[in-house]
């Protein structure tokens, strides 16, 4: 099976989180459920998938991953039905369809979204979808989202994406997110410098057989973002929510205690930014 031709090596990761998500909404516990994933499963995602195979811990930890988020985002849409959720790097990204409420963003390369809008049309959405194509290595996000620019509380998403920035890349987009939403929370996925060396030595050789790399660079990353001004509102570990959820495959209780490391080395925080207001930690 040939692997998916995409303008950016990164995106190839996408297919990889779908087969997953996919593989979770299958079983007989799901964990995050995504009922809409088999729509874009082909063979180029069973290509991916197979290229990431021998990765079972990752690959198990990706639909809690999803679901943490799933859930912060539900309580968000449940005080304001109305709130624009902005997804950056969507990949296949179905919350719009899924979740109840909210004027979606979803945010990705023109080869990406061309696939997924065959498969599961905007319009299709039960809620506000636009679908915004974007050549990140272009430098164009913040002229493509200019017209969504607005004061008003927004939500962002990054999953699965500031791993793969540099600390200059990281700056510069939480920058332009900054420029255009002025008043917005935001979720995403961190890794830490120690968790990459030491758990994920097997997902760095694929990402760069991918043509991609890790950027992260510290034991702190959640630094860069206070730096900028964002105030952590929650963090919690996906290994620790992967046991309590009863998610398979990943690594037992009794092993995140004994190594910290494991376990708060990858999270999903939650920060919350607004102009003009000092962030603290």
């Amino acid at each position: 099976m040939a692997m998916p031709a995409t303008e950016n090596p990164v995106s190839l990761t996408a297919y990889w989180t779908l087969a997953m998500r996919y593989e979770d909404a299958i079983s007989d516990t799901p964990v995050a459920g995504d009922a809409f994933a088999q729509r874009f499963m082909n063979d180029e995602a069973r290509a991916v998938a197979k290229q990431f195979g021998s990765l079972k811990k990752p690959g198990a930890s990706l639909p809690v991953r999803h679901r943490l988020i799933d859930d912060r985002l539900s309580r968000e849409l449940e005080r304001e039905p109305r709130l624009r959720v902005a997804i950056i790097g969507c990949g296949f990204d179905s919350r719009a369809f899924r979740l109840r409420g909210g004027r979606w963003l979803e945010v990705d390369e023109p080869r990406l979204l061309q696939y997924k809008e065959s498969r599961l049309p905007a319009k299709d959405a039960s809620n506000d979808l636009v679908r915004v194509t974007v050549r990140f290595a272009d430098g164009s996000l913040e002229e493509k989202l200019a017209p969504y620019a607005t004061a008003d509380r927004v939500a962002v998403v990054l999953e699965g994406i500031v791993a793969y920035l540099t600390d200059d890349e990281t700056r510069q987009l939480l920058s332009t997110l900054q420029r255009l939403f002025s008043n917005h929370v935001l979720f995403c996925d961190l890794l830490t410098r120690t968790f990459i060396a030491r758990y994920s030595r097997g997902l760095v050789r694929r990402v760069r057989e991918l043509g991609a790399q890790f950027g992260t660079s510290t034991d702190a990353p959640e630094a860069l973002f206070h730096e900028l001004g964002y105030r952590t509102i929650d963090r919690v570990s996906i290994f620790r929510a992967a046991n309590e959820l009863g998610a398979k495959g990943t690594p037992p209780g009794w092993l995140l205690r004994l190594l910290p490391s494991m376990r708060d080395g990858y999270c999903v925080w939650t920060f919350e930014y607004k102009r003009g207001k000092e962030a603290s930690r």
